[in-house]
């Protein structure tokens, strides 16, 4: 069965072209353009890994990762972040929370994020 990704994304270029191409890997792709929608389909839809923005309308990305990792069943879902904030203190911040990778888009192409995703759910 073939694994299932959150993409949380807002840009709608960018969200178009990462559909496609982890549809093309082989994943199921569910999408959410808000921190809060984020957070309804983690539980509506346990994916096995979300790919994060921290920019988002609503709620940041950081206080969705937050509530990913404190969540009893949500905790153990893989989670890499995928922001053009390259800030030490936005590195600092995901690090603080736990063990994530963080990727910053203006220098990570479709192939290098399909690699971590890889990686990340040992496939």
């Amino acid at each position: 069965m073939a694994k299932k990704i959150l993409l949380v994304e807002d840009d709608k270029d960018l969200s178009f072209l990462m559909n496609k191409k982890l549809t093309e890997e082989g994943f199921q792709v569910i999408m959410a353009e808000t921190g809060q929608q984020a957070l309804d389909k983690v539980k509506s839809e346990s994916p096995d890994l979300v790919l994060l923005d921290i920019l988002l309308p609503d709620i940041d990305g950081l206080t969705v990762l937050n509530e990913i990792a404190t969540d009893e069943q949500a905790k153990n879902i893989s989670v890499i972040i995928l922001s053009n904030l390259a800030d030490q203190g936005s590195f600092e911040q995901v690090a603080a929370v736990g063990d994530y990778d963080y990727l910053v888009k203006a220098k990570t192409d479709l192939n290098q994020v399909v690699e971590k995703i890889k990686q990340r759910l040992g496939v």
